[in-house]
């Protein structure tokens, strides 16, 4: 359903919502695009008018169903870069603020890496650096495979065509980064899947090229463009942005009341393997040992609330896949199958061939 701040919102989990601007441009662009936009809201609890005040959210679940939808009637026109093109930097509140203002690129990139969970919760992004480049790695935060090159190809076209935009022109050019036929030099975007028919539709338009049958999806970008002066640098402006977006992300933290509930449901939307401690601990924006203490208010644990999880996917693989086991523990996170199979024995009291084969179920698994 489509959410207003109100006594209601505060019982919701705070980083399973996603603005609800963001679906009413996405079903504005299937409009524009010739399909009849209706569509998208049938079933759903909320329909356009719901989505026009600013402060309206979206369950992701619901945000996923309409994606599915858009895609499954104008992917192949191109949704994802259309959709790009009209996700402008005010759409974005106070992060896109923050970037406008960063006194460099460093900084706006920065912004986005840590505050991107608010504004797409399905999504993480990381960086790291070789001797000349910046990589800057999306991943999913959800078992969403139909959707995935879509999300990718559209946050990665928006951070781009932002990026573009963004630069102060004349210190872009002083430091090796003027556009060359259209395009910024030494920055790429990585994409896995087949390269789709509408790129070459789109190609021209972009700053930079897209490679598709890549084994990572990421931005490759020279690491002297990070000192690149943003073009409305500000300071005291953009530190004021970030600390309004990281007060919205503990406020967000704090909306989601049981802890151990947020982190296992979080963790059920991810794809395998499934994050350590540490790497959950940074995505609520705690430290290891916080986690560990909060969750231990709650009579659980990181370790317990995983197993809790791979138990129920390895179930569901088993009941309702034809996967091998070896397959099945390999895509739960386990490179040795006989650690899978002796956690599935200490889970079930059975080995997974013995489950598959039949017999009553295990007690269905209640939560920490």
């Amino acid at each position: 359903m489509a959410i207003t701040r109100s006594e209601k919102e505060r019982q919701m989990l705070g980083l399973f919502l996603v603005p609800g601007v963001y679906m009413r441009v996405m079903a504005e662009t299937v409009r524009q695009l010739g399909h009849n936009d209706r569509l998208l809201y049938e079933g759903l609890n909320f329909g356009p008018e719901d989505l026009k005040a600013n402060d309206s959210r979206v369950f992701v679940t619901d945000a996923m169903i309409m994606a599915e939808r858009a895609l499954a009637l104008a992917g192949k026109d191109g949704l994802s870069f259309m959709l790009a093109r009209e996700l402008r930097v005010t759409i974005h509140g106070t992060l896109g603020f923050a970037a406008l203002t960063s006194p460099t690129f460093a900084g706006s990139l920065d912004s986005v890496r840590r505050y991107l969970q608010l504004r797409a919760p399905f999504l993480s992004m990381s960086q790291s650096e070789t001797d000349d480049h910046v990589l800057v790695k999306l991943r999913t935060e959800i078992d969403a495979p139909g959707l995935y090159l879509f999300l990718a190809e559209t946050v990665s076209a928006t951070l781009i065509l932002l990026t573009e935009q963004l630069l102060d022109r004349s210190d872009a050019e002083k430091r090796g980064f003027g556009l060359a036929d259209g395009k910024l030099p030494g920055v790429t975007v990585r994409l896995g899947g087949p390269e789709p028919a509408y790129y070459r539709q789109f190609a021209d338009q972009l700053p930079v090229r897209f490679e598709y049958d890549q084994p990572d999806e990421l931005l490759m970008l020279p690491k002297a463009l990070l000192d690149v002066r943003m073009r409305l640098a500000d300071a005291e402006a953009s530190q004021m942005a970030r600390d309004e977006c990281e007060f919205e992300l503990q406020k967000a933290l704090k909306e989601q009341g049981d802890l151990a509930m947020a982190v296992r449901n979080m963790l059920r939307m991810m794809p395998g393997p499934l994050p350590s401690l540490e790497a959950m601990a940074e995505r609520f924006c705690v430290s290891s040992r916080t986690l560990k203490r909060r969750l231990a208010e709650k009579e659980t644990s990181y370790r317990e609330i995983v197993e809790a999880v791979l138990k129920d996917r390895a179930i569901q693989l088993l009941r309702y896949t034809n996967q091998s086991v070896s397959e099945i523990g390999y895509e739960l996170g386990y490179g040795d199958l006989s650690n899978f199979s002796r956690a599935f024995r200490k889970w079930t009291g059975k080995s997974a061939s013995e489950f598959r084969e039949g017999g009553p179920d295990p007690a269905p698994e209640v939560g920490p």
